[in-house]
């Protein structure tokens, strides 16, 4: 381990404490190597006045620095790995819970199977983080959507539909029979279909939801949808993780916008289904990376095997 290193995570997360737990260092030793590097250099790296700690102006320009060496090291060691002809090296690859639980898997899997070589990791956390993570070389490609395209370079995936995700129990889907989906419905691609009837939204507006916390796409999607059907949702509970949301629905806590792709893997019970009517029903999915990068044999083969597995699923 370099103190680079030991640098670098303090400015992570933000704690000289945290930091040495994770590195199973003391903090005064810690603390004692990082003081050696500020004296060496003539400059302070950490403002300690502040809580949670924050970078001086010359810590800012060292953890560029670090970053922009990692990145160098990283093409470095791709370029010579792609002279092995995918017989060997280390793939990072990302994406937020849901599709590291049922989209990631299957790629993975296959991957593997045929180079057997090359390492897979999997990093999880929430879209901007991990978009960030991806800017600085720390992973090498994310399967998410909506990419900015002055930052990324991205590939479609799949589609998929947003849907109504409803608990059985509720009286309001009495009323709705001609509109109900099951899951072997949407399985079976029903709601794809030209004559499927979908609901207005406005019809659950006096019904509780289970909403997306602000920065996630599915809020700003059920809210834009939500706002066209003339109503403000009425939140339960706001939530992180998307198939959090669909597994309270399930429970019978609220309604949850949902994806199809989402409910075909996640096979919950005890929810019905509505097609949504509107124009903004529909996203995609797609596999990214930090634009202008230099592009690994590796990340070339797992982008086009994530596309082989997933060719069915774009519209």
């Amino acid at each position: 381990m370099e103190v680079n290193d030991y640098i670098y995570e303090i400015y992570r997360e933000k704690s000289f404490s945290v930091a040495a737990k994770k590195f199973f260092v003391s903090q005064p030793a810690l603390s004692a190597m990082v003081k050696k590097v500020e004296t060496a250099l003539g400059v302070t790296i950490f403002d300690r006045s502040t809580s949670p700690i924050t970078l001086t102006e010359a810590g800012k320009i060292y953890i560029k620095s670090i970053e922009e060496m990692r990145s160098l090291q990283k093409r470095l060691k791709e370029e010579l790995n792609d002279l092995c002809a995918l017989k060997t090296g280390t793939l990072i690859v990302s994406g937020e819970n849901f599709v590291s639980s049922f989209i990631m898997p299957k790629v993975i899997m296959r991957f593997s199977e045929i180079y057997k070589g090359i390492k897979v990791e999997l990093v999880e956390s929430n879209s901007p983080d991990l978009r960030q993570l991806l800017l600085t070389d720390a992973i090498d490609l994310l399967i998410a959507h909506d990419f900015d395209q002055k930052l990324y370079s991205c590939e479609p995936l799949f589609d998929e539909m947003l849907l109504l995700a409803v608990p059985e129990r509720l009286s309001i889907n009495y009323g709705l029979k001609d509109c109900v989906l099951s899951l072997e419905d949407i399985k079976a691609g029903k709601h794809y279909q030209e004559n499927c009837p979908a609901v207005n939204l406005a019809t659950f507006k006096d019904e509780e939801f289970l909403i997306m916390k602000k920065g996630n796409d599915m809020q700003r999607r059920a809210q834009l949808l939500c706002e066209k059907a003339g109503f403000t949702p009425k939140a339960r509970i706001y939530l992180d993780q998307l198939i959090t949301s669909y597994n309270m629905a399930c429970a019978g806590m609220g309604i949850a916008f949902v994806t199809d792709m989402l409910a075909t893997n996640a096979n919950g019970e005890n929810c019905v289904y509505y097609k949504i009517k509107g124009n903004d029903v529909t996203r995609r999915m797609y596999i990214g990376y930090k634009r202008n990068r230099y592009i690994s044999q590796a990340c070339t083969a797992f982008i086009d095997m994530a596309k082989t597995v997933y060719k069915d699923k774009l519209f």
